[in-house]
């Protein structure tokens, strides 16, 4: 699913997006190689689509310490956390990403 204008709000009141703004980098890098994944196992000249790669990332994001860690400290424990910052890095470098 695509970054919905709730969950956008959702992530901004617990400080994601800011989250998301300070480590940009490290992201997009998540978000590419995620792509890049996608697109070198689909078949050629298959469309690649947004959730198509968000399913590549979201194993990938339910791993990471530093948003482990954010997440614990806030106390954020439901699941749909992932989902949701998955759906806001795509969101955010998907013009980038799709590039390539």
């Amino acid at each position: 699913m695509s970054l919905t204008l709730e969950s956008e709000q959702r992530l901004f009141k617990v400080g994601l997006v800011t989250f998301f703004d300070d480590h940009k980098g490290k992201w997009k890098e998540l978000a590419q190689r995620s792509y890049s994944f996608v697109k070198n196992n689909f078949p050629d000249k298959a469309t690649i689509r947004l959730d198509d790669v968000a399913k590549a990332l979201l194993p990938l994001l339910q791993v990471d310490e530093d948003l482990i860690s954010h997440l614990n400290i806030n106390k954020l424990k439901q699941k749909y956390w992932f989902r949701d910052f998955g759906d806001l890095i795509l969101d955010r470098t998907w013009s980038k990403i799709k590039k390539t």
